[in-house]
């Protein structure tokens, strides 16, 4: 998963298979299936790289604004 550390990739599937996987955590497993760079991720939401990654960690959860715009990013609706 390239620019992704096998830890944060372990972590976050991990997460996601849990049955209530927060929506940021799910959204996450699909951005490091199709290798979408945190970087490239927060620039286009405008949030910082530490926000974005405590999204897929399910540390916090996206504003709706920001989920709707994530979701289009990612390919999830």
């Amino acid at each position: 998963m390239r620019g992704y550390s096998y830890e944060f990739v372990l972590k976050v599937r991990t997460l996601a298979k849990g049955k209530n996987a927060p929506v940021g955590v799910q959204l996450g497993l699909k951005a490091v299936e199709s290798a979408m760079p945190i970087k490239h991720i927060a620039t286009k939401l405008g949030v910082s790289r530490m926000t974005v990654y405590d999204w897929f960690t399910g540390k916090y959860q996206p504003s709706p604004q920001h989920l709707k715009k994530l979701r289009t990013l990612v390919g999830s609706k």
